[in-house]
Parts: C-alpha cells; structure tokens; sequence
C-alpha cells in the first residue's frame, strides 16, 4: 500500500519543488497538478500520483525517492515504472522538453547509485 510514504511527506517534497521551479516550469505544473492520489504502480504496488497531462502521469515513486513521468492507459493505473529519481523540478522540465520538441528523448533509467548491497545467502558483499 502507499503507507510507505506518506501523503504530508509528499506535500512537503511539492512544496519545496515548486520553490525551485523556474517561471515555466510553474505554468506547467499548474496546468498538470493535482492533489496527490494513490495509484497502481503496475507490478510494484501503490504510488502518488501528483500532475496527469495527456497520456503523461507524473508520480512519485517512493521505492526510488523520486519524482517520475510515465504513460497511463487506465486511469488509477501508472504503466511503466522509472527509475530516474527526479526533483519535482526536474520532472516537470522533463515535460516542458516533450512539449516545446514534440518528442521524449529520454533517459528513461538511471545509472546504478552507489550504496550498500544487501548480503543475501553467504556472500556479505560484492
């Protein structure tokens, strides 16, 4: 479920998105926000959804720790999981992208973050 995350954590990472968002920036995300709802995150579970234009979701994917962008095909359900771990900031430029060239360039992953691995079975590390 999404009480992983949240919802007053969200609005906190919104409002200190929308403080460094530039003059477009905003007028985008007011055109595209909405108040956050929990949808299906195809294959994952439950996730925030914050801002819908067109066939473009944008979340918040807390299993990341990042703001997203993905198709939706349903409404509730979001249709691909990314991993970019965007800003709020970031995602929405993202969009602002798309619509000034007509087009997603991508990247549509991350590279790997470094951290810690996990040991699982008898190896402690890689």
């Amino acid at each position: 479920m999404g009480s992983e995350f949240q919802e007053e954590d969200l609005w906190d990472l919104i409002n200190d998105g929308w403080d460094g968002m530039s003059r477009e920036e905003r007028h985008l995300w007011d055109a595209m926000k909405r108040p956050p709802e929990l949808w299906t995150l195809r294959g994952y579970g439950q996730c925030w959804v914050v801002g819908l234009i067109g066939q473009t979701v944008l979340y918040y994917n807390h299993y990341e720790g990042g703001f997203e962008t993905s198709s939706w095909s349903q409404y509730g359900r979001v249709d691909h999981y990314q991993s970019m771990q965007y800003t709020l900031g970031e995602a929405v430029q993202r969009q602002v992208d798309v619509i000034r060239t007509g087009y997603d360039i991508g990247p549509r992953f991350s590279p790997p973050i470094n951290g810690e691995l996990k040991a699982s079975g008898s190896r402690e590390s890689w």
